[in-house]
């Protein structure tokens, strides 16, 4: 986190109470767009919120011990940036007159909040363990204790242990991309109900398909040694440019063809005369949808195009504006309709 950037407490907190009004709405839907560390912190804040909130019939809060808690539990998060933090600090002292006035609970949510942030998203170096979850529409982007780092896609969620052997393990549910920090005697494994993965420095992606019973890895740089956990003895190093993929039938490499596997990271799809049930199966894959074709005539469809950063729904449209094509949405998936290509 930024600790020189004056996080707006009052805006999150109105937003997770539900008490804005039209004009804080747009400009909190505004900063959720516009800045990763508003979607981060309100992945890291919104259960305890939920907590606190189921408690508040139980307890009064006295304004003046709430603030004393709240400078306090800032205080504490203090490392040697001790001037940045007197900085948020003397922020938040500016809003405490009218906020108390709004709820006094709602100031100690938000300072315990904060501080759960730092110390579950960026802890210190430290800290042996570690949990963090992505929300189910956004992906987040941490970085380790050991100093790696670990894009989670959205509905994604990692359990990091740094254990006193040395070895560095993540047991991982969803999808997440690694950019592991090199050290040589701390080996650094990443874990999924089927598979193991085991490297020393590198990046790569990992994704834990359980509707399909299947895991893929895809390597960008270094290696990596990919096990199929029922079976320690099938194993393969995957070199950069590769995707090992574990299924019921077993274990195998392929060099990647797909420009667009780690689009829900890097925000770029590219399309080059691209089969459109393969746009679709991309398109499911980035944004975690269900989009499907009306007739078998439609899949072989080509479509070029290149998008930066665009929901799907911009994209759906470029798609029914390019083929003539009708939409119809219901509440599990999407159905493109149209004459197809043929």
């Amino acid at each position: 986190m930024d600790t020189n950037k004056n996080i707006n407490w009052i805006l999150l907190a109105k937003y997770l109470d539900q008490e804005m009004n039209d004009q804080e709405q747009k400009q909190i839907t505004k900063l959720f767009q516009t800045d990763q560390e508003y979607n981060e912190i309100l992945s890291a804040v919104q259960k305890p919120w939920e907590t606190i909130k189921k408690q508040q019939n139980m307890f009064e809060v006295n304004t003046d011990s709430a603030w004393e808690k709240l400078k306090n539990k800032i205080e504490q998060t203090k490392t040697d940036t001790s001037d940045q933090s007197k900085t948020g600090i003397i922020a938040g002292r500016r809003i405490i007159p009218r906020f108390l006035r709004i709820a006094a609970f709602v100031i100690l949510a938000a300072g315990l909040s904060y501080v759960l942030y730092r110390a579950v998203v960026q802890p210190d170096k430290d800290l042996q363990r570690l949990t963090v979850r992505s929300s189910s529409n956004q992906s987040l982007q941490s970085t380790l204790p050991d100093g790696s780092t670990v894009h989670l896609k959205a509905h994604s969620k990692i359990d990091f242990e740094h254990q006193v052997s040395g070895t560095r393990k993540v047991i991982l549910q969803g999808e997440a991309y690694f950019n592991v920090s090199y050290d040589p005697d701390k080996p650094f494994i990443v874990m999924t109900d089927q598979a193991l993965v085991r490297v020393l420095g590198t990046s790569f992606s990992v994704q834990a398909d359980p509707r399909n019973n299947q895991v893929k890895v895809l390597v960008e740089s270094g290696r990596v040694l990919l096990s199929d956990r029922s079976d320690d003895e099938r194993s393969l190093v995957i070199e950069p440019g590769f995707m090992g993929i574990i299924t019921e039938d077993g274990l195998r490499k392929e060099e990647n063809q797909n420009l667009n596997w780690l689009a829900w990271k890097t925000g770029k799809l590219v399309f080059r005369e691209t089969r459109l049930d393969e746009v679709l199966n991309d398109l499911n894959h980035t944004f975690g949808t269900n989009i499907i074709y009306g007739d078998i005539k439609m899949a072989g469809c080509r479509f070029t195009g290149t998008f930066y950063n665009q929901p799907v729904d911009t994209l759906l449209q470029v798609l029914v504006t390019a083929f003539n094509l009708d939409i119809e949405y219901t509440r599990s998936q999407i159905t493109l309709t149209g004459e197809g290509c043929e």
